[in-house]
């Protein structure tokens, strides 16, 4: 991989803006950012804007164009599947950069990432650890094939491995770090039999990041810290999240109607710690707020059981609830919201979780002697 002035500067100001901002705070990180091409990782990426536009780039058609677009501080959409369900992506460098900084790792520590994707973040633990403690793994072979071209235009040989993460490496085990770089509904019990005692798993579960320290009985415990959201882990190469498109299309069928009295909605209903807490609690339920000439519909979706509800607000205290399958979607969502409330409207960092080591997660406020909710 040639590298160029132009990338040297571009990868120096996105550096440095990190540090600015507080993202990155120790050095070695700092100079990892520096250091590692992001371009050797990405050459045709789409961005989306704000508004839902996207913007195509491709290194090889204009790549000053491009180059600028890869050290933006933004999402690199890499690949989707067959029905345009996106699948592949390098994350935004600020987001990489304080889960690299919360999983506090030093030299000698071991680290399994779940999810190689680009292989850009691999390159960056790489930088910091050297190769042969970093081991990563994704369902992908085509994705596992260019991050390892990638990372060997690099110099960089870490242990790759093709394979459903669920499961975790067990012949590289134990791990002083886990590192997902994907979302999971539950953390799946393997991870914690494979993290070593006194390890961190750092995980996005719903809409935020969870930083987990397994003692010596095999038991994760730790809170929230931040607000995430990545792409669900794949448990096989054709596995897909519907879009948002589906989830309203499922909507618009016919169902049981009713109007409720809500109070208090809707000032509080899209709150993002309220959304966090929700698809936390109902990871298979998504969730898209709809605008249209109607004014504001809240439509909710599980495609697994066929289950949907759609609420659009009569004035500050009415909805009209449309809803259908073996699920009750809208009661489930407002007996999250009621949990919420009696809680005083907390921000996720107020949340945590326990796991035991056969799976049953207990999510728990201000601390593990306070347990509000056993998991499904």
């Amino acid at each position: 991989m040639i590298t160029t002035v132009d990338s040297y500067r571009l990868r120096h100001r996105l550096a440095d803006s990190l540090r600015a901002s507080g993202y990155l705070q120790s050095r070695r990180w700092l100079e990892a950012f520096r250091t590692v091409p992001r371009e050797a990782f990405v050459d045709r990426f789409i961005i989306s804007s704000p508004t839902g536009e996207q913007t195509l780039f491709d290194l090889a058609v204009d790549r000053p164009l491009a180059l600028e677009a890869v050290y933006r501080d933004t999402n690199l959409l890499t690949q989707r599947d067959a029905g345009g369900t996106a699948t592949s992506s390098s994350t935004t460098p600020s987001l990489m950069a304080l889960m690299l900084e919360r999983l506090d790792l030093w030299q000698g520590h071991s680290v399994l990432e779940i999810g190689t994707g680009t292989g850009y973040n691999t390159a960056l633990l790489c930088h910091v650890l050297g190769d042969h403690t970093v081991t990563s793994i994704d369902i992908d072979p085509g994705l596992v094939v260019r991050a390892r071209d990638a990372l060997d235009g690099l110099g960089h040989h870490p242990h790759l491995i093709i394979g459903d993460g669920t499961q975790g490496v067990v012949e590289y085990a134990p791990y002083d770090r886990l590192i997902a770089t994907c979302g999971v509904a539950r953390v799946p019990a393997s991870w914690l039999r494979q993290v070593a005692p006194d390890g961190v798993i750092l995980v996005n579960l719903g809409y935020a990041l969870a930083r987990l320290t397994v003692d010596a009985d095999g038991r994760a415990t730790g809170p929230f810290t931040d607000y995430a959201a990545f792409m669900r882990l794949r448990p096989h190469p054709a596995y897909r999240t519907p879009t948002g498109r589906e989830i309203v299309e499922m909507a618009t069928e016919e169902g049981a109607r009713s109007t409720v009295r809500i109070d208090g909605f809707p000032d509080y209903l899209g709150a993002r710690p309220l959304e966090c807490l929700r698809a936390l609690v109902h990871p298979d339920v998504h969730k898209v707020i709809r605008h249209d000439g109607g004014g504001e519909a809240h439509v909710l979706g599980d495609p697994a059981t066929g289950s949907w509800a759609r609420a659009r607000f009569i004035g500050s205290s009415r909805a009209a609830i449309v809803h259908g399958g073996v699920r009750d979607l809208w009661d489930d969502y407002m007996r999250i919201a009621q949990l919420w409330n009696e809680h005083g409207r907390p921000e996720p960092a107020r949340y945590g979780l326990t796991i035991t080591p056969d799976g049953v997660h207990t999510l728990w406020l201000d601390c593990p002697e306070h347990p509000v909710l056993v998991l499904d």
